[in-house]
């Protein structure tokens, strides 16, 4: 499945839910000596609490199951990802993959992540936190000595987590770029979305008004060269703020994640105020 193990390690670094420990090519320049500015955004949403379960699909062919978790703990987001291949892509591509985060409610800045990802044989695990404006990383390889990082990018560095979450909660319209600033362990990302249209998408018999935003992500310290070919991320225009669907072209062929459903936690509707929220042809209610 050539470029499908790129893909979905990209994936996870731009759509928030799927944060992670991406296959880095050569460093040039080491992450933290680069000198770049990013703006400040402070995002206006509360994400609805629970589990969300996603597809994802090569070339129309079912390929590995991706479930996110959001729950809140006091003053942070708590968030975690399980992503695994099918068992019939395991006999030629095995992946599985998991991660932990957690984020301010207040602004979604990052906290501590968590990522483990074993690719076939491979495993990989990094570990950050980020405290009083450094970021503290350990990275270890199976086989290899960790790596350990500390350093200050004096400039609005975020995770993978949080990284998507405030691309969610700011505002957008057609024709608008944001840019993020996002390390995960050990390369740092400009990460460029910019939304071209706004349309409707029927997902199961319910129509829902999305953003198209298409992304474009470069190695900080690298070539500047993307490291993606073409996406398209489809993100709801409510108060919710889901990503509904995902599509990229590969080098061989194309790769699609659809949204399958949304299970609400017991903190979602455990609350006094509750609105109706209509997902994937379903009526739930979320706080």
């Amino acid at each position: 499945m050539p470029g499908f193990s790129k893909y979905i390690l990209l994936l996870i670094l731009l759509c928030s839910f799927l944060p992670g420990v991406l296959i880095a090519e050569k460093q040039i320049e080491e992450p933290e000596t680069v000198k770049i500015i990013t703006p400040v955004y402070q995002p206006d949403f509360s994400p609805a609490l629970g589990t969300y379960t996603y597809t994802i699909s090569w070339q129309g062919i079912p390929a590995a199951k991706v479930q996110v978790g959001v729950e809140r703990e006091g003053l942070s987001y708590k968030i975690w990802t399980k992503l695994k291949t099918y068992s019939a892509i395991d006999l030629f591509y095995k992946l599985r993959y998991s991660a932990d985060a957690k984020l301010s409610v207040v602004d979604f800045a990052p906290i501590q992540s968590v990522y483990r990802a074993q690719e076939n044989s491979r495993i990989k695990e990094a570990e950050l936190t980020f405290m009083n404006g450094e970021i503290h990383a350990i990275r270890r390889s199976k086989g290899r000595d960790p790596e350990y990082k500390r350093f200050s990018t004096h400039n609005f560095t975020l995770d993978p987590f949080s990284a998507g979450f405030i691309a969610r909660g700011i505002d957008w319209e057609v024709g608008k770029t944001n840019v993020f600033d996002a390390y995960n362990g050990k390369s740092r990302y400009l990460i460029s979305l910019t939304a071209t249209d706004k349309r409707i998408l029927k997902v199961n018999g319910i129509e829902r008004s999305v953003w198209v935003i298409e992304p474009r992500v470069e190695k900080i310290g690298d070539t500047g060269k993307s490291k993606l070919r073409q996406a398209k991320i489809y993100l709801t225009d409510d108060s919710f703020r889901e990503i509904l669907e995902i599509e990229s072209e590969v080098f061989v062929g194309s790769v699609r994640t659809a949204l399958e459903k949304f299970q609400p936690s017991t903190q979602s509707i455990s609350g006094t105020q509750v609105s109706t929220h209509y997902l994937m042809g379903e009526e739930v209610s979320v706080k």
